[in-house]
């Protein structure tokens, strides 16, 4: 078998095997290298990921009954773990804030796509960007699993819901700092590598290579990457480094393509951006088909509507 057919074999097996011995009602997707476990309640506000290492995929599909086996609970044990989390803390009614702050983070989501999920969640928008709460239970290496943060709970910890916010965003770009990496590394023999996307201190090593037509922003996880440009100082430190204005194309939620103003045409980025949205990216990954223009001076994000950039507002 290829990796593919591997990936779907395992998918299938654990499937299986989960909707008949686990008593919550988890289906099972493939995302390139991972699987994601998600509640089929038809919301997406639980979820745990697991890095499908080499490892895993040969015991599940070249394995021995007693191999497979042991690898099945070694999953199940993950997901009741990361379900008993959930249950203890994020929808415990005597959670408080001050245990949960470092915990929190902010996931760049597609508002139109997903705004009737979003009713009671605290979110940040932006254009038709939310940045949308939530609580980080578990997390270790490409294996996470997150919760949104109902408006309710927010309450319950009686502090102002866009202090909530603010705070959520910094903790965001603590856990999961920016990477950015100009087309020249990308198309190196040796790939993305952690140290090459630093950008953000004060030497002048760590500026971003001037010059380039285009360059990604991701974060260190590269996972939910796109929110880095509204990390506080991000945008601000790509104008400076780049000399001026840029535009932002939300490639998926993942990543940020990042164009310096007069190296292309933002119609021909948003031509770009669509085809990739329709072509290469899942409805759910959508972030936005609309083209971001960050302006140095002003220090604010416009949006590309019907030819013309139009100011957008931060909305909490």
């Amino acid at each position: 078998m290829d990796d593919t057919q591997k990936m779907e074999y395992a998918r299938a097996f654990l499937q299986k095997e989960v909707e008949s011995e686990f008593p919550y009602p988890f289906q099972i997707l493939t995302e390139e290298d991972s699987f994601l476990f998600c509640f089929k309640n038809g919301r997406r506000d639980c979820c745990a990921r697991l890095k499908a290492t080499e490892g895993m995929l040969d015991k599940l599909c070249s394995g021995d009954k007693k191999t497979q086996k042991q690898e099945k609970e070694r999953v199940l044990r993950v997901l009741e773990a990361a379900v008993e989390a959930q249950e203890n803390t994020a929808l415990s009614e005597k959670s408080e804030y001050g245990k949960m702050k470092n915990m929190l983070i902010l996931r760049p989501l597609n508002l139109d796509f997903y705004r009737s999920e979003l009713v009671n969640v605290p979110y940040i928008r932006i254009g038709d960007v939310a940045l949308v709460l939530y609580c980080v239970l578990s997390h270790l290496g490409g294996d996470y699993f997150t919760t949104k943060v109902y408006r309710d709970q927010v309450q319950k910890w009686m502090v102002p819901e866009a202090e909530v916010m603010r705070a959520a965003l910094v903790n965001t770009s603590f856990l999961y700092p920016p990477r950015l990496y100009s087309i020249q590394c990308l198309m190196g023999w040796d790939g993305k590598r952690y140290e090459n996307g630093i950008f953000m201190g004060e030497d002048d090593e760590q500026k971003i290579p001037p010059g380039m037509r285009s360059y990604l922003l991701t974060n260190t996880l590269e996972i939910n990457g796109a929110i880095a440009v509204f990390y506080p100082g991000v945008a601000e430190k790509i104008a400076q480094d780049l000399g001026g204005d840029f535009y932002i194309a939300f490639t998926s939620i993942h990543e940020a393509q990042i164009h310096g103003v007069g190296m292309i045409s933002p119609e021909i980025v948003e031509y770009s951006l669509q085809e990739t949205n329709r072509e290469c990216t899942r409805p759910e990954e959508v972030l936005s088909n609309h083209v971001y223009l960050y302006n140095q001076e002003k220090k604010t994000f416009s949006m590309l509507m019907d030819g013309d950039f139009l100011e957008v507002e931060h909305e909490e």
